[in-house]
């Protein structure tokens, strides 16, 4: 493992206020490492370490295999780039010149800029797509504009590790995707080390993470292995559902801000399938509705994001026929269920008795929107009788729970 940076054992702070405590971490090279953690835990501390800004008071910091005391200034500077969170520059300096700046470490005192730098400089626009305003006062950009002039400045030094503290901030959602997908595309040729706080934008975009707590580093890893819902509560006293994504496979992290399911509260059995389902799920949690779901196949989507909610569900093998057990199981939930809510799912025979279960229902029954029907017509008719016998059709969620509303206590 070739290591970019490292830190061993090192004690950071200010003055008489210690921030960082005894910490070590070896940083491989080529990689993007997201350091997370609550306001004032250490991590624009620990950056600053890293950059030279601030000598610990104990232990040692190495950067490519050297400590950082042992670096001069301008060589340090063509090893080492740094962004802040401040994009502000307080003068008028053209965007051109701007950039430029970042070849001083490679010039000598009062030596001319060559034809070479002014080629690395418009490169470093180029990539970073500030070369068409190169000629514009960097005052007349915007926040993700001189933001990405800034990170041009810092390609200009051509340095081989990037150091960040919290580049998206600031910024709104599409100008902080521009930026770490900049950002992300600088990897392998350099090493990125970035202070972040969105934690799903870490989760897509870093290799690793560093979860840091009062000074200290509380777990290193993938993002799979550090954000789980534990040490995200742990860390910033949130409660987190954390599932994979579906097209990137990494750790998707939602708030659990719902008014936790307790017993007495209003009950809502749901019958879906096929992901058609899931949203209703969470509405419901989320107002302090008891849920139940099924019947369901394990393998449906609808089965996996009631189980992420801790929601009871009545469960078959994938492709089998509802069972009698389950049959008997759903009858059951129904008559005990202050509303039933049927959604728009696809029917076919294995679950067309969900639909027929319904017959002579003595509680209200919602149809959230038309099924897709498999079955020749058969659960078109289920559906026809249910309407026939009181059932309200609802044409959303949000009109679904308008009506529901009056179930909650």
């Amino acid at each position: 493992m070739n290591i970019a940076a490292e830190a061993k054992d090192i004690t950071v702070g200010y003055g008489e206020h210690t921030v960082l405590k005894s910490v070590s971490l070896a940083i491989e090279q080529g990689g993007f490492l997201g350091i997370l953690g609550p306001n004032g835990c250490g991590k624009t501390t620990f950056l600053r370490s890293l950059s030279k800004v601030l000598k610990p008071e104990d232990g040692v910091v190495y950067i490519d295999g050297k400590t950082v005391s042992s670096y001069d200034a301008k060589t340090f500077a063509k090893t080492v780039g740094c962004v802040s969170q401040e994009t502000e520059t307080g003068f008028e300096f053209s965007v051109r010149d701007i950039v430029l700046m970042g070849r001083h470490p490679h010039i000598g005192r009062l030596a001319p800029l060559t034809a070479g730098d002014y080629a690395i400089a418009d490169e470093a626009m180029r990539f970073t797509n500030t070369l068409q305003f190169k000629d514009r006062l960097v005052t007349e950009l915007s926040g993700g504009e001189r933001q990405r002039v800034l990170i041009a400045k810092t390609l200009a030094q051509q340095p081989k590790i990037l150091l960040l503290d919290e580049p998206t901030n600031h910024l709104d959602v599409c100008h902080q995707i521009e930026i770490l997908q900049l950002i992300r595309s600088l990897t392998p040729k350099i090493t990125v080390i970035g202070v972040l706080h969105d934690l799903n934008l870490a989760s897509y975009f870093c290799d690793r993470i560093v979860l840091m707590e009062k000074g200290q580093i509380l777990s290193v890893g993938t993002p799979a292995e550090v954000l789980t819902p534990e040490r995200v509560y742990d860390v910033f006293s949130v409660r987190m559902i954390v599932s994979p994504h579906p097209v990137t496979g990494k750790p998707y992290l939602i708030p659990e801000y719902g008014i936790p399911q307790v017993p007495g509260s209003r009950h809502i059995h749901v019958i879906s399938g096929g992901g058609s389902g899931a949203e209703l799920f969470y509405s419901l949690s989320l107002h302090g509705f008891t849920v139940t779901a099924g019947v369901l196949s394990a393998n449906d989507s609808d089965a996996q994001a009631a189980s992420v909610l801790g929601i009871e569900t009545i469960l078959e093998p994938p492709f089998a026929a509802v069972s009698e057990a389950s049959a008997a199981r759903l009858k059951e939930l129904v008559s005990k269920a202050d509303a039933v809510v049927v959604t728009a799912m696809p029917v076919g025979h294995g679950n067309l008795s969900n639909l027929t279960a319904l017959a002579g229902c003595k509680v209200p029954v919602y149809v959230l929107g038309e099924f897709a029907d498999y079955t020749g017509g058969r659960a078109k008719e289920a559906r026809r009788q249910i309407l026939d016998e009181g059932g309200v059709c609802t044409a959303d969620v949000m009109s679904l729970m308008k009506k529901l509303m009056p179930y909650e206590r």
